[in-house]
C-alpha cells in the first residue's frame, strides 16, 4: 500500500508541476499600465513600450477592452496555433477594439532570442525590419508578427480577426499592420524604455519652456502616481502630456507645452482621479 501511495503522490506533483510551468509559460507581465487616453502601453519592468489605438479602452471584462491580466476565450488556443507562450515568454496584454473592426490582438515579449522564422515574410516599415507569417484560414485572418530589436529583445504580435471584419472601408488588418510597422519602427529608434508621452500640435519654434512640480502629498501611501496633461479648447480637453511618478522620482517635470490653456489631472493606479488644477502656458 505504501509503495502505491508514494507513485500516486510523484504522480499528483508531476501533474501539478506541469500544470504550474504551463500556467507561467503564458503568464502576464506584472506593472504593465495603459490609459484610454494615451495610446500607448507602458511596462517599465520588461523595459518596452507599444503602440496602441487611443479608442482601446482598459477593461478586464466583458466583450472588449485591453487586458493585462486576463485572456480573451480564444487566445490561448490561437497562441499555441502560431508557437507563442512557451519558455517563460510574458504576455503583454491581450485587446479587442470597442468599435468595428473588431479583431484580436495578444502582445508577447520573449524572454530570448534568436527566434525560428522559418516561414517567415521579411518586411519594412520606414526602414524598420519586423517579420510576418501567415496562419489564415477560410475564414478567418490569423498574422504573427515578430519584432526584433535592441541586443537580444523582441516581442510578437498575435492578429486574428473574422473575415468578414475585413469587407468595410475601414479593415481589421489594415489597422494591425499599421500598429505592426509603427512598433518596429518605434522599437528600432527608441530601445530605452520611456515613462512618458507627448504629442505637439504646434510647431517647435511655438512651444514654451514649463515646470510642474508634483505634489508630493499624492505619493504618500502609494508605489506611483499618474499625470496627465490636457489641452482645454473651450468645453473639450485633449491629452497633451502623460508620465507615470514613481515613489523616488517626484522632482520637477520640465517640458514643452503651447500658449493655452491646460488642466493637469493626477490618477492613482485604480485610475481614480486624485486632483486637479488649471493652468495657463504663456498670456495674461
Amino acid at each position: 500500500m505504501g509503495i502505491w501511495i508514494r507513485l500516486l503522490f510523484k504522480l499528483l506533483l508531476g501533474m501539478l508541476l506541469l500544470l504550474f510551468f504551463s500556467c507561467r509559460s503564458k503568464e502576464f507581465a506584472s506593472d504593465g499600465y495603459f490609459t484610454g487616453d494615451v495610446d500607448k502601453y507602458f511596462n517599465e519592468k520588461e523595459g518596452v513600450n507599444i503602440w496602441v489605438y487611443r479608442a482601446f479602452q482598459p477593461r478586464e471584462t466583458g466583450q472588449s477592452g485591453l487586458r493585462t491580466t486576463s485572456y480573451y476565450p480564444l487566445d490561448t488556443r490561437m497562441m499555441k496555433m502560431v508557437g507563442l507562450g512557451k519558455n517563460g515568454d510574458k504576455v503583454m496584454f491581450s485587446v479587442v477594439p470597442e468599435n468595428r473592426p473588431k479583431y484580436n490582438m495578444v502582445v508577447v515579449k520573449h524572454r530570448k532570442r534568436p527566434y525560428k522564422l522559418e516561414g517567415f515574410e521579411e518586411k519594412f516599415y520606414e526602414k524598420a525590419p519586423y517579420y510576418i507569417k501567415d496562419f489564415s484560414n477560410e475564414d478567418m485572418f490569423i498574422k504573427h508578427v515578430y519584432i526584433p530589436y535592441g541586443n537580444k529583445e523582441s516581442i510578437s504580435m498575435l492578429f486574428y480577426a473574422l473575415k468578414i471584419e475585413d469587407y468595410n472601408k475601414d479593415k481589421a488588418l489594415d489597422r494591425f499592420n499599421y500598429l505592426a510597422g509603427i512598433n518596429a519602427k518605434e522599437l528600432k529608434e527608441e530601445v530605452q524604455y520611456k515613462s512618458t508621452w507627448q504629442i505637439f500640435d504646434c510647431e517647435e519654434n511655438q512651444r514654451m519652456d514649463w515646470t510642474i512640480q508634483p505634489n508630493l502629498e499624492l505619493m504618500k501611501g502609494r508605489k506611483k502616481v499618474y499625470l496627465k496633461v490636457f489641452d482645454i479648447y473651450g468645453p473639450n480637453k485633449t491629452i497633451s502630456y502623460f508620465k507615470l511618478i514613481k515613489k523616488g522620482e517626484e522632482g520637477e517635470i520640465k517640458l514643452k507645452l503651447y500658449p493655452n490653456d491646460y488642466v493637469m489631472e493626477y490618477y492613482d493606479e485604480e485610475e481614480k482621479l486624485l486632483e486637479r488644477k488649471e493652468f495657463r502656458v504663456g498670456g495674461q
